[in-house]
């Protein structure tokens, strides 16, 4: 199954306009925009992981979130992976939370301590909302990426991680969750 840990995201409304103009201006791009209901934060991507690891996963996913207590994300910021010649992923980004970097940290040092493979790369917290396939003009693609920076910044209360399977379909992945694990509350 191919695998990853995510927190589930649901959007604002007040963000509609900004995403509407955002699809307007990049119309002439070629795009493959994330629908809503599969927007979501990746704490970790596994990947294709034998049906024998999900007990173990499972215990450290538990055991992780028995040790994390919940908390808040601030969206803030319009971003985008890639180079500058050649932009990959346009997403929103949060404020940065010390909380949310130690549960990666943590999670991360298990992984690898049960035999999974290690993440490489820099964690950045983010919500995908296209991923970029070519840029018509990239100066006018900067241009909006620039101008439609967030005027709202949503807070989302974090109290549960999920471990989730995806499917890659034609129409899109499908994600399914397979279980959720709650972080520690008041």
């Amino acid at each position: 199954m191919r695998l990853f840990i995510a927190f589930p995201i649901i959007l604002a409304p007040e963000y509609d306009p900004m995403l509407a103009e955002l699809h307007r201006r990049m119309a002439n791009d070629k795009i493959v925009w994330s629908k809503s209901e599969v927007h979501h934060l990746t704490l970790r991507f596994l990947g294709k992981t034998p049906n024998g690891q999900l007990p173990l996963l499972r215990e450290i996913l538990k055991d992780v979130a028995s040790k994390t207590p919940s908390f808040t994300l601030e969206i803030n910021k319009l971003g985008v992976f890639g180079h500058t010649y050649k932009p990959e992923i346009i997403w929103l980004g949060f404020q940065e939370q010390p909380i949310l970097k130690t549960m990666f940290e943590m999670l991360e040092k298990s992984l690898v301590e049960h035999g999974f493979t290690p993440e490489h790369g820099h964690f950045v917290p983010h919500i995908t909302l296209g991923r970029i396939k070519q840029v018509d003009n990239k100066k006018r693609f900067w241009k909006a990426v620039e101008n439609l920076q967030p005027t709202y910044n949503q807070l989302i209360n974090v109290d549960k991680v999920v471990l989730f399977r995806s499917q890659l379909e034609k129409e899109g992945p499908i994600y399914t969750p397979l279980n959720q694990y709650s972080l520690i509350t008041d």
